[in-house]
């Protein structure tokens, strides 16, 4: 997977961040983990066939998503 130490030092630069590119369930938290960004985009990461989103895996991407407490 992607190295996420190459960029946390985005979550205090002090600007809004956005995450995007190869976030899929399995691996948003650690996204969300390691860069505390404003907000994460997916789109073929929660797709069951090229632009046929699955709405299972949508569900689990948003849990995943939100189960890290950006406050601790």
């Amino acid at each position: 997977g992607f190295d996420w130490s190459l960029v946390a030092g985005l979550s205090g630069c002090g600007v809004p961040v956005l995450v995007a590119g190869g976030l899929k369930p399995s691996n948003v938290a650690e996204a969300v983990r390691a860069t505390r960004p404003y907000g994460v985009d997916v789109a073929s990461g929660v797709e069951s066939a090229p632009g046929i989103k699955d709405m299972d895996a949508v569900r689990a991407f948003v849990r995943a998503a939100k189960s890290i407490n950006l406050w601790e």
